[in-house]
């Protein structure tokens, strides 16, 4: 079992990852400067309209301090300063929340219009920083608005008292504010989180398109050179075949002979593999899908391995399925993963094979190997055409490449997790019937 293994697939992000994001960070800037905007016109609301005791000694000071600060966090931004900063911008927002409900109550508590402005804070934290960060400034809105309702200043105590329906209002604004606070903090996070989603999923399709395209244009590159080099090696095999034929019969050309040997095995090998590139490159969709059954697709898996091979492969089926494939194609993507496992293994090693029919009328093959695993960079890399890692002259680095592209325009997915030391882990995951499952997805 490996232990703590890289994957190559992505996953959606449980929250926004804690990154430099310079636009978002810029947005926070701003925020900030209209914050201290907002503050300004509660100091003038809560003079002129509440006629509270605020003064512009005690709050000057502090508002300087705030706009310092914005200014060194916009030059940090603008600097692509290590991703600490989005922790600072987060702390940062929280001050002036703490100077907000420090203003508001000297300049007229929850009666100064400048209250709303606690919902700003929200939104600009679950857009940009997070879902920790979200639900920490949503919490310490809450707490200053109720600080602001419970410690009633003389405006708001007067006001009561003149008109005794406000504190059944007020009342019931503290209740508003904090369950729309509650709301804008989870409806928010789940949209950032669904954009999040959505731009993963983008990118996979673009990656898949660019994959497609790629394999289009070995298709045709391995179709042609299968064409045009197929007739001098077939003439180069002949003429082998001769030369090895007429020196049969001379003990003085033992070394010719293994020779021509040696060279008719070679053109056998590179005809084998035109072959294999011809065939492997074309399109799924050329095969028609079939009905068949789970083991009988791996028992053709296990006829696509030679017998040394098929012997180091433990195979196990969790439970038989129905399943609707075109079998060579499955076939031969999996036998292509199976051969590289029993490469990367030692020679007392093997690969093991477990197939089983999921709930969600998904199949999945897991090989494990035995090998060496791979590094984080040869893991991004598995995939990618004509890199490989094996020695020179040992591998097309075409086979992993082909596998993918053919299980992913089946509707499926081709998983690689490994870990240096540990071994490889390649899982296929294919819908059970792929004409069903290329019909709803239409």
């Amino acid at each position: 079992m490996l232990s703590r293994p890289l994957v190559t697939e992505p996953r959606a992000p449980a929250s926004l990852p804690p990154a430099i994001d310079p636009v978002g960070l810029s947005w926070i800037v701003t925020v900030r400067w209209t914050t201290l905007v907002a503050i300004g016109g509660a100091i003038v609301a809560g003079k002129g309209i509440l006629d509270a005791g605020v003064t512009a000694a005690g709050t000057v000071p502090a508002l300087a301090v705030a706009a310092l600060s914005n200014l060194w966090l916009m030059w940090r931004v603008r600097a692509g300063r290590s991703p600490a900063t989005i922790s600072v911008a987060g702390a940062l927002i929280c001050a002036d929340i703490i100077l907000l409900t420090w203003v508001l109550w000297q300049a007229g508590g929850v009666l100064n219009p400048a209250s709303v402005f606690y919902l700003v804070l929200i939104v600009v934290a679950a857009l940009v920083l997070g879902r920790v960060w979200t639900w920490i400034v949503t919490a310490l809105s809450v707490a200053g608005y109720a600080g602001l309702f419970l410690g009633q200043t003389g405006e708001l105590r007067a006001a009561q008292v003149m008109h005794p329906e406000i504190a059944l209002h007020m009342r019931g604004m503290w209740l508003a504010f904090a369950l729309t606070a509650v709301i804008v903090a989870i409806l928010l996070t789940r949209l950032v989180l669904a954009v999040e989603r959505r731009d993963l999923a983008l990118e996979s399709l673009r990656e898949r398109s660019e994959r497609a395209s790629r394999l289009a244009g070995l298709a045709t590159l391995a179709t042609g050179a299968a064409h045009e080099l197929s007739t001098p090696l077939a003439t180069m095999a002949v003429a082998a075949g001769e030369l090895e034929r007429s020196l049969a019969g001379h003990n003085q050309a033992a070394g010719l002979l293994d020779d021509a040997r040696l060279i008719r095995a070679e053109i056998d090998r590179c005809r084998r593999l035109l072959e294999s590139l011809a065939g492997q490159s074309g399109e799924p969709a050329g095969q028609a899908p079939q009905q068949t059954s789970l083991s009988a697709v791996l028992a053709r898996i296990t006829e696509r391995l030679t017998r040394a091979d098929a012997a180091r492969v433990d195979v196990t089926v969790a439970a038989d399925a129905t399943v609707v494939w075109p079998v060579e194609i499955v076939a031969t993507a999996v036998a292509n993963l199976i051969r590289n496992g029993l490469q990367a293994s030692p020679p007392d090693g093997g690969v093991v094979v477990d197939a089983r029919h999921g709930a969600d009328g998904q199949i999945q093959i897991t090989a494990t190997d035995r090998g060496s695993g791979m590094s984080p960079d040869q893991l991004a890399r598995a995939g990618e055409p004509f890199f490989t890692t094996k020695p020179a002259g040992q591998g097309t680095g075409l086979g992993l490449f082909v596998a993918r592209s053919s299980i992913e325009q089946l509707g499926g997915r081709l998983v690689l997790s490994s870990s240096p030391g540990a071994g490889t882990i390649a899982q296929v995951t294919l819908p059970a019937d792929v004409v069903a499952a290329r019909t709803n997805h239409v």
